[in-house]
């Protein structure tokens, strides 16, 4: 095989346009947090749940506005291990990408389980049956390519997330109870956990707007990603955070603590309450289910793309680097998350303990990776110079810095709450560790220098500069 069809071999399209960026953001961030995880945030935040929504979205504002800056200079997919690794060190880049995988893994069984937990208006029982069925049908749509997996996250975006939540936002607002959103009657009034119940919710509702790092992962497949990728960040934030603070509105308006206290009421819990029945309900119940599916969907389209990128990279086998001729897809990258998490649902994992689960592991790699975008400038001024987005450095590493300490909070919160979460993520990446020493070994072996590997630009990247 010469160089140039092994360059081809590797390369991933670029047929992503505006509206599927702004649809895979939407569908991603909103089927997680609104859908499945109301519930349990409900029940640490009480009345003040529309705040937590705030907290949890504030450090996604500054996410968003680093992702801006880094991915509008440095577009290239697989993002969060090209970063990590280009940017501070190959190391450093392993951790990202483990946490990443980790994440992922449990992101997928989580995501399904709420899937099947909704469909069990129709076949009681049948939760993680339904869960192993979804997610093996979008594992075969993210292998027929990322042009018609985009257009399938437009479809299932504006048929599930945006109807669901208009429908739902017209209908509570319309029977909110004022004294519900005061908190009338409770102890503590609008905290009843006091404001560590509030951010306890927010760090709860982190996963709920994980999306928009997503955008990292699949910055080579997106056309025009100069415009494209700014206007899409900003248009889904807007959308989302609107839409986010009128339905926990909603949600804790008709219901009122005493309610959602048990950490099980979802937004049918809403619609039921205030008399909906029926097939109109059961159409909701689809609507809900289709919007889940959005997240599941867009979950596995972007981050396959970090096996790629670290794999192409040698990271990690060769294998997970190579495109479907066909599809031009990452298909073995796709299988490795998806299988694994199949393999997850065979175990009948704890819904609650995922939630925490995955908050973590998506925590750490924003801990992790947090001193990327300062970095880029130092490293790569001439991509800085050309970028249409520009921060002052004084500015940016203020920014930084609340994301250090916002996620270092976060990470202790959830070892307060769940100890042995934290005990098994420390062993799962303890394992990683085993396994990147001996990559690095088997890799010198062969004369392959990853430090030397992480000093290139990915090619997608000159592309545009």
């Amino acid at each position: 095989m010469t160089i140039e069809s092994e360059k081809e071999q590797g390369k991933l399209k670029r047929e992503l346009g505006l509206p599927s960026i702004v649809f895979f953001l939407f569908g991603y961030i909103v089927g997680a947090g609104i859908l499945l995880q109301v519930g349990t945030a409900g029940e640490q935040a009480g009345p003040g749940l529309w705040l937590a929504f705030i907290i949890a979205g504030i450090p996604n504002v500054i996410s968003a506005i680093l992702i801006y800056y880094v991915s509008s200079a440095f577009p290239v997919s697989g993002g969060a291990w090209v970063y990590a690794s280009r940017l501070i060190s190959p190391f450093i880049g392993f951790v990202v990408l483990s946490s990443i995988i980790l994440h992922i893994i449990g992101a997928l069984a989580f995501v399904s389980i709420g899937f099947g937990t909704y469909f069990e208006s129709f076949f009681p029982g049948s939760t993680y049956l339904v869960a192993f069925i979804i997610l093996a049908i979008f594992y075969v749509l993210n292998i027929l390519g990322v042009k018609f997996a985009g257009w399938v996250q437009i479809l299932l975006a504006i048929f599930g997330d945006f109807l669901i939540l208009i429908l739902f936002v017209f209908f509570s607002l319309l029977n909110v109870q004022i004294g519900n959103l005061a908190g009338e009657g409770v102890s503590g009034g609008i905290f009843p956990n006091g404001f560590i119940g509030v951010f306890i919710g927010a760090v709860i509702l982190s996963f709920s707007y994980s999306g928009f790092q997503a955008i990292l992962e699949i910055g080579g497949e997106i056309k025009n990603p100069k415009r494209n990728v700014p206007l899409g960040l900003f248009i889904s934030l807007l959308m989302v955070m609107i839409l986010y603070i009128l339905v926990s509105i909603g949600f804790v308006g008709v219901l009122g603590y005493s309610e959602i206290s048990s950490g099980e009421e979802t937004l049918l819990s809403v619609f039921q309450k205030i008399g909906i029945q029926g097939l109109f309900l059961n159409f909701l119940v689809i609507l809900v289910l289709i919007a889940v599916a959005s997240t599941l969907h867009g979950i596995i389209l972007a981050y396959s793309r970090n096996l790629f990128a670290a794999s192409r990279d040698k990271m990690l086998p060769s294998v997970l680097s190579r495109v479907n001729k066909k599809f031009s897809t990452p298909h073995w990258s796709v299988s490795f998350f998806c299988v694994s998490s199949l393999i997850l649902l065979l175990f009948q994992p704890s819904y609650e303990d995922l939630q925490y689960y995955t908050a973590l592991t998506i925590t750490i790699p924003t801990l992790v990776i947090a001193f990327a975008p300062y970095l880029l400038g130092k490293k790569y001024p001439e991509l800085i110079e050309k970028s249409r987005f520009k921060i002052k450095r004084k500015y940016l590493l203020a920014l930084v810095i609340f994301n250090v300490l916002y996620s270092s909070l976060s990470i202790f919160a959830i070892i307060g709450i769940k100890l042995y979460i934290f005990i098994i993520v420390v062993i799962l990446y303890a394992i990683a560790f085993i396994y990147y020493i001996c990559r690095k070994k088997w890799l010198s072996k062969k004369g392959i220098d990853l430090e030397e590997i992480c000093k290139t630009i990915p090619d997608e990247t000159k592309e545009v500069i």
